[in-house]
């Protein structure tokens, strides 16, 4: 059987609820978590090479909004 590299495209949108004293603080602080963990996961088996990734905060609401 032969192998193929397919190239996939995953968008999700998450809500995170955060702690913060200020919508600019949530924010950062969200961005934070982003650049930490926004991934996704595939088994090995499928040998993942990522080659782009895209991420931001959309919006923030709460607090004082």
């Amino acid at each position: 059987m032969a192998e193929y590299q397919v190239s996939v495209h995953y968008n999700e949108g998450t809500v995170l609820t955060i702690e913060a004293d200020t919508a600019e603080q949530a924010e950062a602080k969200a961005q934070g978590i982003l650049e930490e963990h926004a991934e996704a996961y595939y088994p090995k088996e499928y040998a993942p090479n990522p080659v782009h990734r895209d991420y931001m905060v959309v919006d923030v609401l709460g607090g004082d909004n």
